[in-house]
């Protein structure tokens, strides 16, 4: 099988000297893959996939060995080890305009064949344009990417775990007026209570700076283990935490929790709010990590997970935050600019980034 699909959308392609405009696609059927693990990322691509080496000579997958170095779009790696992996529908880029070196898979490759993307949460044509910088400072475990502002708000939700080593527990931290990350943790082996009091030195921090309880704002998921957080807000004592614990608003009978309940629903909803404002530019993420982590976030049924072998809690965290963001927006008219839609349109997936992680 060879079918060509003409490139009709104008849609370019990363190379080495820049972007480049390309023909189309070229299906190239089923074909055998091979995982590669490398010294900061993953990739996986054809036996014959042709990419580049540290000298810029070609070399096939197939030929590849621990210890060799390749070309990809973050640097230089080093290939750690080679392992088949599962049978693939790939594709062959044609015609790229500028040279004959481009980026697939994240790696600096020639008329690859490669392997088409899941379906991610946020579009791969600008997953590839998220890159992420250094934090600026750290208090803790924590990482700052900015520093947090007088007359700002600020948003820092909890995603809880056990801290028995399994899933991480994650806080994410939000300037809520621009929703920009500022900072954010994330730990696999932290108890509860540890978690909550790492949440109240947060906030106790921003506090610091913006000397305005009322400009902070913090919560937790509150399903299954989000219960023992909640406990253990209650047992350190909400009136010791220099913020406004957002919830929820309630409705209906039954009994009332703090904090947000992420059913389906509201986890789709919150979803797709979360790629409007990434893919229109008006979400940044600062950090590496979690931008990692949004590569392998993909539709899992009828809604979103981390890929098998991956987390999401960073990722998680972040969807806590932008809900707490669009209840904000109910009683701040001033977030409408940012918050607000207005039928922007999103970016389309680029069939040729694949597997980024």
């Amino acid at each position: 099988m060879d079918v060509f699909l003409k490139n009709n959308l104008g849609l370019q392609v990363l190379t080495d000297t820049g972007w480049s405009n390309f023909d189309g696609l070229s299906l190239k059927g089923i074909q055998q893959t091979a995982e590669l693990q490398l010294s900061s990322s993953n990739i996986r691509a054809t036996l014959d996939h042709a990419i580049f080496t540290e000298q810029l000579d070609k070399i096939a997958v197939k030929n590849l060995r621990p210890g060799m170095k390749i070309h990809t779009r973050i640097g230089i790696q080093r290939v750690v080890s080679i392992k088949l992996a599962d049978k693939e529908q790939v594709y062959d880029l044609l015609n790229v305009k500028n040279n004959y070196r481009f980026f697939a898979n994240n790696i600096l490759v020639s008329n690859c064949e490669f392997i088409i993307a899941d379906e991610t949460l946020i579009a791969p044509a600008k997953l590839i344009d998220l890159e992420g910088t250094e934090p600026t400072h750290k208090t803790s475990q924590v990482r700052w990417y900015k520093t947090p502002e007088k007359g700002k708000m600020y948003c820092v939700g909890l995603d809880p775990s056990l801290g028995t080593g399994g899933d991480p527990s994650a806080i994410q931290i939000f300037e809520a007026n621009s929703t920009e990350q500022i900072g954010e943790w994330k730990h696999n082996r932290t108890t509860i209570p540890e978690q909550v009091r790492i949440l109240a030195d947060i906030v106790q921090y921003i506090y610091n700076i913006v000397g305005d309880e009322q400009s902070v704002y913090y919560s937790v998921e509150n399903n299954t283990i989000g219960e023992a957080a909640l406990i253990s807000i209650d047992q350190y004592g909400e009136e010791n935490i220099k913020g406004y614990f957002l919830s929820d608003p309630h409705r209906g009978p039954g009994r009332y929790r703090k904090g947000f309940n992420t059913s389906p629903k509201n986890k789709l909803t919150a979803c797709a709010k979360l790629k409007t404002l990434i893919e229109s530019g008006k979400m940044k993420l600062n950090s590496k990590p979690l931008i990692s982590e949004l590569k392998t976030f993909v539709a899992h049924g009828l809604s979103y997970a981390a890929k098998p072998g991956q987390t999401d809690d960073l990722v998680m965290a972040t969807i806590l935050v932008t809900r707490m963001m669009v209840l904000l927006q109910t009683y701040h008219p001033e977030m409408d600019t940012q918050m607000r839609d207005f039928g922007e349109t999103m970016t389309p997936p680029l069939p040729f980034i694949a597997s980024m992680y």
